[in-house]
């Protein structure tokens, strides 16, 4: 199963560091490109983020390794149980619109 979606790619630094923050909703769903595969590269917050939202962690093969949803606002720390490369970041709730589950493979070889 691939993601069928177009992504907002974050895949600098400074795009990375800025994700889903001073924005008013996501437009498309927003995927992060780091720079490794580990769990404390890829943990998110959610400082000056207005709304909820879903992320979906995913290794170096495009496997989902974690799910996070409806995370508020202000969230401090969001550390994945499983190392990641990608970081989907959509809408609260598209998670479970899309019926995304641990072991899916979601990105297509482009991204990978």
């Amino acid at each position: 199963m691939s993601f069928p979606a177009e992504f907002e790619i974050a895949d600098t630094m400074l795009k990375r560091a800025r994700g889903l923050m001073f924005r008013s909703k996501i437009e498309k769903p927003l995927l992060f490109i780091l720079p490794s595969e580990s769990r404390e590269s890829s943990t998110i917050h959610s400082f000056f983020v207005a709304f909820p939202f879903d992320a979906v962690f995913l290794n170096s093969k495009g496997i989902v390794v974690d799910i996070r949803e409806n995370i508020q606002p202000f969230t401090l720390r969001i550390t994945p149980v499983k190392p990641a490369k990608y970081i989907i970041e959509l809408r609260a709730g598209e998670v479970r619109r899309r019926k995304i589950r641990i072991g899916s493979k979601l990105l297509r070889k482009a991204y990978i």
